[in-house]
């Protein structure tokens, strides 16, 4: 019996099926590496993307309900993207201040461009950099989030602990991660928010707690800690 073409209309020799899986796991992987680190015009693209679906609205308005955010806080996010979340703490903050890391240029642009008047009032700064090299902040933070972005970094257990050190005494994080993948299930999520747990405690937080929200397409977990 002759194989369907994965693309129908296209040919299904073996040679050209196998081409075609390259062309397909390599797009996968270019997309993949766009939302991890948009640049040039591709990256623009994916930050409208992401500025325009909905699934992040809902991560980010539900990570910032879970901080307690009090008027007066200093709040550090590590991997603004377009800035949603910014603007969302923004908000909330009046005496304080909303900083944000990213390590892409282009996520700078456009998160600067949607909190424009945050910025100028100097209720939200926002740096570009990476977590690896996290900036020298004049003073500790009482909130430290990030949003589906520490599966991109390198030994998270060490940055988690760096991060515990911006953090004043009794200052609280947030780790919200949503499995993507195409075999991931609800199973996945509470695993995702047992192993991060496990890494908060081993990088030196207490009184750790992890959440699930059910959401489409997978639920989302948000594990926080306590400095």
């Amino acid at each position: 019996m002759k194989a369907l073409s994965p693309y129908p209309g296209l040919t299904t020799q073996p040679d050209a099926r196998a081409r075609q899986w390259a062309i397909h796991r390599a797009l996968q992987r270019f997309l993949r590496s766009q939302f991890g680190r948009p640049t040039g015009l591709w990256g623009s693209l994916v930050g409208r993307i992401m500025a325009r679906t909905r699934s992040n609205h809902e991560r980010a308005q539900w990570t910032i309900s879970l901080l307690g955010i009090e008027p007066s806080d200093r709040i550090l996010e590590i991997g603004f993207g377009p800035g949603i979340a910014i603007a969302l703490a923004s908000r909330l903050v009046r005496d304080g201040r909303v900083v944000g890391l990213d390590h892409s240029e282009v996520m700078l642009r456009q998160a600067e461009k949607r909190n424009a008047v945050a910025v100028q009032d100097g209720r939200v700064e926002l740096h570009h950099g990476s977590i690896a090299q996290l900036p020298r902040f004049e003073e500790p933070f009482a909130k430290v989030f990030t949003i589906n972005s520490i599966h991109f970094w390198e030994d998270p257990l060490l940055r988690l602990t760096e991060l515990r050190g911006v953090l004043k005494p009794g200052g609280m994080i947030a780790v919200t991660l949503q499995p993507r993948s195409r075999s991931a299930t609800a199973a996945t999520t509470s695993l995702i928010g047992d192993e991060l747990a496990a890494k908060l405690r081993a990088a030196g937080f207490t009184q750790v707690t992890v959440d699930i929200k059910e959401t489409r397409p997978l639920p989302v977990a948000c594990v926080r800690g306590v400095k």
